[in-house]
C-alpha cells in the first residue's frame, strides 16, 4: 500500500464506540493504523466518519 492510494480517516467501532485512526484503502477497506486502537472487540466493525458526525451517527 502507497501513500497515493490511501486516505487518513477517523473511524469508530460500532460494537464498543471506540474511535481510531484507519487507513481507507480504494478497495473499501478500512485498516487501523496502530495495533493500539483502544477497541478490544473479538471482531471490530469499523465505520469511517465525518468530521461534524458524533460516534453514534447523529
Amino acid at each position: 500500500m502507497t501513500t497515493e492510494n490511501r486516505e487518513k480517516r477517523a473511524a469508530v467501532c460500532e460494537n464498543c464506540n471506540a474511535v481510531c485512526a484507519v487507513w481507507c484503502r480504494p478497495d473499501g477497506e478500512i485498516v487501523p493504523i496502530s495495533s493500539t486502537t483502544g477497541c478490544d472487540c473479538e471482531e471490530r466493525a469499523l465505520r469511517v466518519v465525518d468530521a461534524l458526525e458524533t460516534p453514534d451517527g447523529d
